[in-house]
């Protein structure tokens, strides 16, 4: 049987050389070997880590950057936003809200009176997209979980983002590599 190291804080089992939990990222450096669970060796190759070829922390395989020292792994995020009027590529900074200096979007968005001037910000990342309430009234939920305001989120899988009551934009996270 193979020897692991479980993380105490979300039970993922790691490898001997890693340092990080490869599933939460906690420091499993301090923990005791213990034997894994035979699912552990039937386990799919997407969860098995690999070495980063800088720093040769060994890492998650779907991630698209090292969380170490932030090397590429040659993974590209393709971020496609559902919008009620249509689908659009994030490439760049997005201000969503109804004041049009500052958001492309604003005159789509003039009939949701319910969305603030400056409702929120999405901003693409290595793994994923940022999203921040910029202090709207009415807020910003990702999955149904309210942010807290000023408070950047990293969404790294595909999920619904809604502003205020009833705005709904799908977000896809895709990667290929």
């Amino acid at each position: 049987m193979a020897r692991v190291r479980v993380c105490p804080t979300c039970g993922g089992e790691n490898a001997l050389s890693v340092i990080r939990c490869t599933q939460c990222g906690v420091s499993v450096a301090h923990i005791s070997l213990t034997e894994a669970a035979p699912s552990v060796l039937a386990a799919s190759t997407e969860k098995i880590p690999v070495p980063c070829a800088k720093c040769e922390a060994l890492i998650p395989k779907k991630s698209a950057v090292c969380p170490y020292c932030g090397e590429s792994l040659g993974i590209e995020t393709r971020l496609i936003l559902e919008w009620p009027w249509g689908e659009a590529a994030i490439d760049r900074e997005l201000i969503v809200g109804r004041d049009p200096e500052c958001s492309p979007l604003a005159m789509q968005l003039q009939q949701y009176g319910n969305l603030s001037r400056r409702h929120a910000r999405l901003w693409p990342a290595a793994d994923g997209v940022w999203i921040e309430d910029l202090g709207s009234t009415n807020g910003v939920f990702v999955n149904e979980n309210r942010l807290i305001p000023h408070q950047p989120l990293l969404l790294t899988e595909s999920g619904q983002v809604r502003l205020a009551k009833d705005f709904v934009v799908r977000v896809r996270v895709g990667r290929d590599g």
